[in-house]
């Protein structure tokens, strides 16, 4: 037909990019390349793996779980409690204190996507449909009402965590504990700010900007997970101190587990041996096979084909 000449060609353009005719660098992995390769992976990732673990090992780490100490009788009511830490080791500042939740799966689909970012940033949300990801609490019912929608909406700040802790040291004193600096500035600079006075809705967290909400609203990816409660400028001696605790939270309708724990940290972070032995473990592996490949290679040797015939452009 006539019509056919004049369409376009969906055939790709001659140039040597659009063919992938681009010169390349094609290595050939005979044995050489490939058992140093395995050797020099062995050689480099142990010691990596034995420094981290060795930092990991620097940290000095205490906690107590308390929701067994102090049990909630019910959804509504308050139960306020002493649990004692034992601290062994010197802690030197900033010493930071967190909760600690396990069995929560805040990383549940559902739950993550509850919640609606433009609203936490202050913007005034007029449509119901806008707050389609915060069910099942958007509102108090009424759908064109903006009156009756809850700032913020969603499962996350519906569940904040609020449980509140003092720390006292053996001899009684209260141990200062620091707010400011606990979520991340990025957070705080750019993702939380409080709506106008006179926004209509119903008032769920009284300040956005509070940063144990923000740091609440940073979900875990796994359901056991400590969350950052405050920071300590002094050291921690050791001896045996004391927490108070408002007890406010419950969790064992989902068999849950509630901790307070005091850390120090090092160049990693927190104390975490997982990354330091899988760079041992795997570091191990690598060198051992690069070993068993040599020998392999030394008494069977295998002959290789004339690298001349091999054609790349078939």
């Amino acid at each position: 037909m006539s019509g056919e000449g004049s369409r376009s060609s969906k055939k790709p353009l001659g140039t040597a990019f659009k063919q992938q005719q681009l010169p390349a660098w094609q290595p050939i992995l005979t044995p050489f390349p490939v058992i140093l390769s395995f050797i020099a992976v062995g050689i480099a990732f142990i010691p990596v793996g034995i420094a981290l673990l060795f930092a990991s090992n620097a940290v000095v780490e205490v906690s107590g779980r308390y929701d067994d100490l102090c049990p909630l009788t019910g959804s509504n009511t308050t139960t306020a409690c002493v649990m004692t830490l034992n601290v062994t080791e010197k802690m030197s500042s900033p010493v930071y204190m967190y909760y600690r939740l396990e069995n929560y799966y805040q990383n549940h689909r559902r739950y993550v996507k509850s919640r609606n970012d433009p609203q936490l940033r202050g913007e005034v949300i007029t449509k119901w449909s806008s707050l389609q990801d915060c069910d099942p609490r958007r509102s108090e019912g009424e759908k064109d009402d903006p009156s009756k929608y809850y700032l913020p909406c969603g499962l996350i700040a519906w569940s904040m965590f609020n449980d509140s802790f003092v720390l006292n040291t053996p001899n009684s004193t209260i141990v200062p504990l620091r707010k400011n600096g606990i979520a991340w500035s990025s957070d705080v600079d750019a993702k939380f700010k409080n709506p106008p006075a006179d926004t209509p809705g119903i008032r769920v967290i009284p300040d956005f900007e509070d940063e144990d909400f923000i740091v609440w609203m940073r979900t875990a990816g796994l359901p056991n997970f400590k969350k950052l409660y405050r920071i300590i400028d002094q050291d921690i001696e050791p001896g045996v101190y004391t927490v108070n605790i408002d007890n406010n939270y419950p969790v064992s309708s989902f068999n849950g587990k509630k901790f307070v724990v005091l850390s120090t940290t090092t160049w990693i972070g927190g104390k975490n041996p997982f990354l330091g032995w899988a760079y041992i473990v795997v570091g191990i592996i690598c060198f051992a096979l690069g070993v068993i490949f040599a020998i392999k290679h030394v008494i069977s040797p295998r002959k290789l084909g004339d690298v001349k015939y091999l054609d790349w452009n078939k």
